[in-house]
């Protein structure tokens, strides 16, 4: 054989072994992405696995806006993600994602659901922050104004606010509700580190009142009757303090009578709820916070006694709520864990008559809770916990056991209403 016969041969014996390797390179990455792909599970529940694609994941198209006024439904701010609005309800037989707003040019992390204009109907609605440009783009100044949604809607907000002034880090929380007493409702803003209020008046929304400048953030308001004394009271959930701060109406449009609730040491709450949390037909304030556990306060002459700090929880205890979540009565109050890692919880805690405490009876694991909202939203007469954390997550007791039943990808902080 001559030695270019043999040259020919060791060449196409070379060209025979790259191509094999090609291949096998080849079948080893198809193989590997066909092991990677995720399944879809088709049972109503988007699961981390799950490509967004699968049905479980994907958004539905939205039809007109549609509120449940006699019943309870979510509504979600997305936040930084889509800028969207979102209305999620229980229709026959299961949640679905009725309806989202356009994509905002503005961050749409305080959304609520209400009576907004004492119409008698419940509106959607959200605070959205914008720049006004003054120069470079580090000395813009940011504005906010309040979008209402109505019944119908196809995306778009059927009224906007005149601007409502400037607040640094926008909207934090908002929350409609009856703050004067009067039996209409107002709109409760935390504004960075302070409050504003403000009221329909049948063709727009009016300014009542502009609480003082804190040196620290406020993260949340809610309004409710924390004294039990027939009245509702302003309570925030403040940085820095390691307390609660509530607000008396005292007429003429005008809020104060600061309170501090009994500080629990240097730390942040987060969030402050008036809730009757022990049962006996009073209400508390629970919070939670930095504090890392579930903090219980409780009108005792003439102050708001810290009644119960529980354990180290493992993580910054963002979300907390109250009700009855297991259908015998009485409320449970509800903590979430956001610590960073993977290692997060829901927390049921119920009240121990016998021994004047508060006991972990059940959890379940949550990655990352922002908030928490209880609520009968499936009409069965048993309240859900609905949780924002990778999009919004909906538990319910079943059997006797804390289950996962729903799980949306989008959206964000929400509200039950």
């Amino acid at each position: 054989m001559s030695k270019f016969t043999n040259f020919n041969l060791l060449r196409l014996i070379f060209l025979f072994v790259i191509i094999l390797i090609f291949n096998g390179i080849n079948f080893g990455l198809a193989k590997g992405m066909l092991q990677k792909k995720p399944k879809c599970n088709y049972n109503g529940i988007c699961e981390k696995n799950e490509s967004s694609s699968c049905p479980d994941c994907q958004q539905q198209p939205s039809a007109p806006l549609q509120l449940d006024h006699d019943g309870l439904q979510i509504v979600s701010g997305s936040g930084m993600d889509d800028r969207k609005v979102y209305h999620i309800k229980w229709i026959e037989g299961e949640y679905d994602n009725t309806w989202r707003s356009n994509e905002n040019d503005h961050i749409t992390r305080a959304s609520g659901i209400g009576d907004v204009d004492n119409d008698g109907y419940k509106e959607i609605i959200t605070a959205v922050n914008y720049k006004k440009s003054t120069g470079p783009p580090k000395k813009r100044i940011s504005y906010q104004k309040i979008f209402v949604y109505e019944d119908g809607s196809e995306g778009d907000p059927n009224y906007a606010s005149h601007d409502l002034g400037h607040s640094l880090n926008g909207v934090r929380d908002l929350i409609i509700a009856d703050a004067d007493n009067d039996d209409l409702n107002e709109i409760v803003l935390v504004k960075n580190k302070h409050i504003e209020i403000y009221e329909w008046n049948g063709s727009g929304f009016i300014h009542l009142w502009s609480g003082p400048e804190y040196d620290s953030f406020i993260w949340s308001v809610d309004v409710g009757d924390a004294d039990n004394d027939g009245t509702n009271e302003i309570v925030l959930a403040m940085f820095s303090m390691g307390s609660a701060i509530v607000y008396e109406y005292l007429g003429d449009n005008t809020w104060g009578n600061p309170a501090a609730a009994q500080s629990i040491g240097t730390c942040n709450i987060d969030y402050a709820k008036v809730r009757d949390a022990d049962n006996d037909g009073l209400n508390e304030i629970i919070g939670g916070g930095t504090s890392n556990g579930l903090n219980v306060w409780k009108y005792i002459d003439g102050a708001y006694v810290n009644v119960f700090l529980s354990e180290d929880l493992g993580g910054f205890t963002q979300g907390v709520d109250a009700g009855d979540i297991d259908g015998d009565g009485l409320n449970e109050v509800i903590v979430g864990t956001s610590s960073g890692t993977n290692d997060d919880m829901i927390y049921v805690f119920e009240y121990d008559f016998v021994n004047d405490s508060y006991e972990i009876i059940d959890s379940i694991a949550c990655a990352g809770v922002e908030c928490i909202s209880v609520g009968d939203v499936d009409g069965d007469g048993v309240d859900e916990i609905v949780v924002a954390t990778e999009g919004i997550t909906v538990f319910k007791i079943i059997d006797g056991l804390l289950k996962r039943v729903y799980n949306f990808l989008y959206g964000g902080y929400l509200e039950i209403g």
